[in-house]
């Protein structure tokens, strides 16, 4: 009888570690491996992206008096970043951002929510004597899958996307966040929040930004010391 157990038991934590080694598999491909997104609207090679994403230096690029793809965030003490905004897979939430930057809506705004291995998040507020002071700007329509408009950009690493407020589609506005790793946290953001572009030089700099001191609320931590963008502008290829 107990050798029957033994029996038993053996086979029982046999399938348990095979049903466990799958799942690990599972999400290790999902994050790593599945890579491409399709749907109507748009098709997107994630891994070309992924391929694109800080393939570039600043260098490459210089300042442009019109309005072009290509942005220039300039960071007090911590360097330069630009992006690419992809206006094929998000018009509305583009020609927005673009319209912003053309104001200067961005300078002088802060980094005001930091969580390493997430995404840093800006575009909202500046600090007065330490506080946050809103900046208000007209709501968008939310250009994602789950809203009605499909979008295929997943939030994998150095990918920027829209802030807006929790159960409220059509409520962003000016704030933006930049994912700083991918892993299955960025992952499920996926169709919810409308990605609109991605880092091409500079990933050193959100690296820096994302790992540094912050203090607060757990799920909206500040960073101690400002994070300060000091220009928006819009670049081109040299």
């Amino acid at each position: 009888m107990k050798k029957i157990v033994k029996i038993v038991m053996a086979v029982i934590l046999a399938c348990a570690a095979a049903l466990c080694l799958f799942s690990c598999n599972a999400d290790s491909e999902k994050i790593s491996c599945d890579t491409s997104a399709t749907g109507k609207g748009n098709k997107i090679d994630m891994k070309a992206v992924e391929a694109e994403i800080d393939s570039m230096s600043v260098e490459d690029f210089e300042a442009y008096d019109g309005e072009s793809d290509f942005v220039l965030i300039k960071i007090k003490d911590y360097g330069d970043i630009v992006l690419v905004l992809r206006e094929d897979i998000a018009p509305v939430t583009v020609k927005n951002f673009k319209k912003l930057v053309s104001k200067g809506f961005y300078d002088g705004t802060v980094f005001h929510r930091v969580i390493e291995d997430f995404m840093i998040q800006g575009g909202g507020f500046v600090s007065n004597k330490g506080s946050l002071v809103q900046k208000s700007a007209d709501t968008i329509k939310g250009e994602f899958t789950f809203n009605g408009h499909v979008n295929n950009l997943r939030h994998f690493r150095g990918v920027i996307s829209m802030a807006r407020a929790g159960g409220m589609n059509n409520s962003a506005s000016s704030q933006f966040f930049i994912v700083h790793e991918t892993n299955m946290k960025t992952l499920n953001l996926d169709g919810d929040y409308a990605t609109f572009g991605y880092v091409l030089a500079g990933m050193d700099v959100v690296d820096a930004i994302a790992t540094c001191k912050v203090s607060g609320d757990a799920n909206s931590p500040r960073p101690v010391v400002d994070v300060v963008v000091e220009s928006v502008s819009f670049v081109k290829l040299k």
